[in-house]
């Protein structure tokens, strides 16, 4: 099992302590690795040959062949031409591979990321989804706030890159007020959901983790409350939401995802989005479900049961599907 992570992730721990205490060969990497002497060495061929690699640093080496499986989380970004030109090397590498499971693919899971689409796969698929605008026109936004009660919720789809934007609540007269800094820049409104609780729902395979996330002080968004004012329950999904899951995992084309709604009064789950890269971490050591087990066991038993083993010890992929159907995790 190739494991790509930034180093001292606690999530990519928590699944290579699992992969290991099964007695799973794993070689875990830091790309960024690539550009420090020695540390991670890379030799990969290109011919008339399959596309084949080797790596290989103080712990182990790797032939390509033995990979089968990829749990590909959250590496650092590139700094500078060299570890940018590296990357693109790996990436290629990787890529070429048949008859991996990956978990997720980059590919993947950048074409999966919230925003518009998804939402539209979401609610054609029969989620409760709030309404939603995008715009850098003032007067739409103006007009869209005034549609619901004077207020819209101001969201973002990508990280700022010096600090963290939380969702919040606008009024039709601070959009107003603001006009020129909303014309700048395309912005993402939503329709308020009067929530009482949050879900934080992970899926790894046909795993359901639903968790249920209460928080002091009626914060919009739970990610600035501070963690002792938070409470994390596990919690039951109806069988109806679980197929829906299913759909939009498969529509995606995700093994893992972390899903958020917001529940109201009425026990009505709103779909806000689901995350192909999503921290689980939190929620494990809050409620001690079994979520790395449960990926470390994904990325064994799926990946082994697609292949099929030859007589000279080795394996290739088989022709059948290692998706399974989602369950919820009790």
């Amino acid at each position: 099992m190739l494991v790509v992570a930034a180093p001292g992730d606690l999530s990519a721990d928590l699944v290579v302590r699992e992969l290991t205490g099964r007695g799973t060969d794993v070689h875990r990497i830091d790309p960024n690795d690539l550009v420090k002497p020695g540390v991670l060495r890379l030799t990969g061929y290109a011919d008339n040959e399959p596309l084949r690699f080797l790596l290989a640093d103080e712990h182990r080496t790797t032939p390509s062949a033995a990979i089968v499986s990829v749990f590909w989380w959250h590496p650092d970004a590139p700094e500078g031409w060299s570890q940018g030109e590296s990357r693109a090397v790996l990436e290629g590498l990787l890529y070429g591979l048949e008859g991996v499971l990956w978990v997720n693919h980059p590919h993947r899971a950048a074409a999966a990321k919230p925003g518009p689409g998804q939402l539209k796969q979401a609610a054609t698929l029969g989620f409760r989804t709030p309404h939603t605008i995008y715009t850098n026109d003032p007067e739409e936004a103006v007009r869209f706030a005034g549609e619901h009660n004077g207020r819209a919720v101001c969201k973002t789809l990508t990280g700022h890159s010096e600090r963290f934007v939380p969702a919040r609540i606008v009024t039709a007269g601070e959009i107003e007020a603001d006009a020129d800094a909303v014309s700048r820049a395309v912005h993402y409104f939503q329709q308020p959901v009067e929530k009482v609780y949050d879900i934080r729902l992970t899926v790894i395979g046909d795993r359901l983790f639903p968790c249920k996330i209460n928080g002091k002080g009626g914060k919009l968004d739970w990610r600035v409350v501070p963690e002792e004012e938070l409470s994390f329950e596990p919690v039951a999904v109806s069988q109806p939401l679980v197929k829906k899951i299913q759909k939009l995992m498969g529509q995606l084309g995700l093994e893992y995802a972390a899903l958020d709604f917001a529940v109201d009064s009425h026990g009505t789950w709103w779909f806000l989005e689901a995350n192909p890269s999503g921290q689980f971490g939190f929620v494990q050591a809050a409620t001690g479900m079994v979520i790395s087990r449960s990926i470390a066991e994904h990325l064994v038993e799926t990946a082994m049961a697609t292949r099929v083993f030859t007589p000279d010890g080795g394996h290739r992929a088989s022709s059948g599907s290692g998706r399974r159907r989602p369950r919820s995790a009790d």
